[in-house]
């Protein structure tokens, strides 16, 4: 039976074996500096040298958090959320307010348009009654809509209907 090293409680964990883990960790996908600080303190503890780690990581741009918030936005877009629940992911994700903005403007995307389109392919039919309609409203909200948004989609579909 082999024992599993974890790095936490084995005593200090050298800057090689910390380099490697991140690297492996970026390979994998982007991340932002405050969430790549988090897995590593979890898996080596908080006594583990990550600054000389990180600022290596940034220097061979392996880490940047202004690419990891444009992937991101992209990534989620797609997935078909709106502004608001993709900020407060991003803030989760330790990044700061100016540069999730930033991403968040320079995906140029048309919010009422992604929110008609999400609306459509969830629903096949307009809201029939307030029940409905206010299911509708809830979906897309959930999703990350602003009010306008979220009814803009609706007056859409009723059109459409």
């Amino acid at each position: 039976m082999s024992k599993r090293r974890d790095g936490a409680g084995d005593g200090p964990v050298d800057e090689a074996t910390l380099r490697q883990y991140a690297v492996k960790l970026l390979a994998r996908r982007d991340h932002g500096h405050a969430e790549l600080r988090g897995k590593m303190r979890h898996k080596f503890g908080d006594q583990a040298p990550l600054d000389p780690v990180l600022e290596w990581c940034q220097e061979q741009d392996f880490l940047n958090d202004r690419r990891f918030a444009g992937f991101f936005v992209r990534s989620r877009i797609e997935r078909g959320q709106g502004p608001l629940r993709i900020r407060a992911e991003l803030r989760q994700k330790g990044l700061s307010d100016e540069l999730i903005g930033a991403a968040v403007e320079q995906a140029d995307c048309d919010w009422f348009a992604l929110a008609r389109e999400v609306h459509g392919r969830r629903f096949r039919q307009p809201p029939a009654d307030q029940k409905e309609k206010a299911k509708q409203l809830r979906f897309l909200q959930a999703r990350g809509f602003d009010a306008e948004q979220c009814f803009a989609a609706l007056d859409a579909a009723v059109d459409r209907g």
